[in-house]
Order: structure tokens, then C-alpha cells, then sequence
């Protein structure tokens, strides 16, 4: 049984780098698919009702796949497109319960919202856009909400906790869906610490990349589209150093001896 352990605060910055190291090694292997993903959200993005259905299902396939080609990589090949879709030919089954997982998650935070606070919301929103709105009303309606949006967002964690490596754990063992959910949301709160640090390096960085694209519209369009397969990279090696037995710290680098 794969055991997940516990690693420094500073691991998670290292997350980052090592992230982009790996995006560095094949960068327009990256390009591709991360244009290929852009593609099937701009298409998920017009189907109306069932696009944003269709990008949660598929997610977990596109992500396995990634992952998988993360450890290409570090095999010493290329990520290429092909990549994106390998899930499909490995665990496709077990994948698409955890995008229906993710389907219903969402319809359940969607339910909530509107059960809670829909009629509420609406009023919020309306009164923002009043210029003559009174702000007690605003202070009021922001207030009563709160509660709601504290849920939302702590439901949210959980099931980034759950998902976060369940993925990689489906297309690199045989286990079920239901135990890489288990087991990814022991290893993220275990790992409390170095997510927060992740979470705040990665937060300063894509702040340095809105920053650029208002100055440089370019530049920050080119620097996004390294940072999306950063993250994706940086997810893998989390994974690669959370549940690695035994490791080695090797020229500032963790890799797994085997």
C-alpha cells in the first residue's frame, strides 16, 4: 500500500521551481497540449449547458495524462500531445468516476449556493450596481452571506484535498477511485504547511504575471502560458515527493532512488 509522508514547509516553493524546470525541459511539448486544453475550454466554454459538465468529467483524464507525461520527462523524453489523452488508454473507467465525482461535487456546491443565499445573492449584486445603494443594506447582505461563503470555500478545500493527487494515483497504481480519494486528502492534510507555502509562492507569481500583462500585454500572455503547465508540473512533483519511500537529495533536487 502506498504511504504518503510528510515533507518541509519549504518544499512547497520548491514545488514551483522544479515545476517550471520540468516545463523548461520540454517547453513546446507543453505549448502544445496546453493549447489543445485552451481549445476544449474555449469549446466546453459555449456549450452552454453542457460544457462546463463535459470540462469536469474529462478533467481528471486530461490531468492523469499530464502527469504521466511529467514522468516522461524525467525519463529523459518529451512531453508531446498524445499525452493529453492517455488517460483513455490507461484506467479510462476509474478516471471518468472521478470526473463524475467532480460533476456531482459541483452540482452539490451549486444547490447550496442557491438553497443558502440565491435570492440574497441577487440583491447583493443588484444593490452593487445601484450607485444610489445604501451601504448599511450592502454591510447587511454582505453579513448574512458570509456564513455561506465561508461553507462554500472550506467545501471547496476538501475536494481540492481529495482531487489534488487522486489523478496521478489513478494512472500510476491499480488503485480504486474511491482510495486515491482517501489517500489524496490524508497526503494534503498531512502537508498542510508546504501547501500553504506552495499556495503563496504560486499566488506571488501569477500576481507577477497580471502585473506584466497590464504593462506588456505580450509578455504576460507568454509568461501565463508558462505558468498554467507550472502548476500542472508542480502537482506532479508534489505527488513525486510525497509518496516516494525513499529519497535523495541530489544538486538542491529530491529524486527517487530506486
Amino acid at each position: 500500500m502506498m504511504q504518503s509522508r510528510r515533507v518541509p514547509f519549504t518544499r512547497g516553493f520548491l514545488w514551483i521551481s522544479e515545476g517550471f524546470h520540468l516545463v523548461f525541459q520540454s517547453p513546446f511539448g507543453w505549448m502544445k497540449v496546453i493549447s489543445l486544453w485552451f481549445g476544449f475550454t474555449v469549446l466546453c466554454s459555449i456549450l452552454i449547458v453542457i460544457g462546463p459538465i463535459l470540462f469536469s468529467l474529462m478533467l481528471p483524464i486530461f490531468f492523469a495524462g499530464l502527469m504521466a507525461g511529467c514522468r516522461d520527462i524525467e525519463k529523459g523524453r518529451s512531453m508531446r500531445a498524445g499525452h493529453l489523452f492517455a488517460g483513455f488508454r490507461n484506467k479510462p473507467g476509474r478516471l471518468l468516476t472521478l470526473g463524475g465525482i467532480n460533476v456531482l461535487g459541483e452540482l452539490l456546491l451549486s444547490a447550496l449556493l442557491i438553497a443558502w443565499g440565491g435570492q440574497r445573492m441577487v440583491e447583493l449584486q443588484s444593490l452593487s450596481m445601484d450607485g444610489t445603494a445604501n451601504l448599511e443594506q450592502l454591510q447587511l447582505l454582505a453579513s448574512e452571506l458570509t456564513p455561506m461563503f465561508f461553507t462554500v470555500s472550506l467545501i471547496q478545500v476538501v475536494l481540492l484535498m481529495l482531487g489534488w493527487f487522486a489523478p496521478a494515483l489513478l494512472i500510476f497504481t491499480n488503485m480504486s477511485t474511491g482510495k486515491a480519494l482517501s489517500i489524496s486528502g490524508k497526503a494534503c492534510a498531512q502537508n498542510t504547511l508546504p501547501f500553504l507555502a506552495f499556495s503563496l509562492g504560486m499566488g506571488a507569481v501569477l500576481m507577477a504575471v497580471v502585473m506584466t500583462a497590464v504593462a506588456v500585454p505580450l509578455l504576460g500572455i507568454l509568461l501565463f502560458m508558462m505558468a498554467v503547465p507550472t502548476i500542472v508540473a508542480a502537482v506532479y512533483v508534489s505527488y513525486r515527493d510525497i509518496f516516494s519511500d525513499v529519497m535523495d537529495l541530489n544538486g538542491g533536487r529530491w529524486t527517487r532512488v530506486d
